[in-house]
């Protein structure tokens, strides 16, 4: 991490299509969004949950993470986005703007809000129960977790 970096972890939701391309001569992925954050709190007096202040930026990923994520993520998805945030300026019809940008060093579904099927790579894909029931209606994890898994 360089000096004067802002390392953030944002929860929030894809909030728009994901823009996929290749740049430079080795023809790095690149994959950009838009996430949103909303914060929910429970008001005191009514005892409601109310929305709160919002937090939108736009998500850089690059090579590997890009790949992923463009074959992983759809928009809506909550998600969890870990990375260096900044503000990009630039000028759109003579008119001086920025804009929040977070360029990912990780990304994952908020498994809080869905659920999800981890697909390694390099790993032969094996189909392992995680749960298993014992005939009288009761669940218990079939293995521990990393159990099972072939080494890479």
């Amino acid at each position: 991490m360089a000096v004067g970096e802002t390392p953030v972890t944002l929860v929030g939701t894809v909030l728009s299509e994901l823009s996929t391309r290749k740049v430079g001569d080795g023809g790095h992925h690149v994959v950009t969004f838009w996430v949103r954050s909303n914060e929910r709190r429970r008001d005191k007096e009514t005892a409601e949950w109310v929305d709160g202040k919002q937090l939108t930026a736009r998500v850089t990923c690059w090579r590997r993470l890009a790949e992923t994520v463009g074959e992983s993520l759809v928009k809506g998805d909550p998600v969890i986005v870990s990375g260096k945030l900044y503000t990009r300026e630039y000028n759109q019809d003579g008119q001086s703007r920025s804009l929040l940008e977070l360029e990912a060093y990780a990304i994952g579904p908020n498994l809080s809000r869905c659920g999800a099927v981890v697909r390694r790579r390099g790993r032969p894909e094996q189909a392992v129960p995680l749960w298993e029931e014992n005939g009288e209606g009761e669940v218990s994890r079939a293995l521990s977790p990393g159990e099972g898994m072939s080494a890479a």
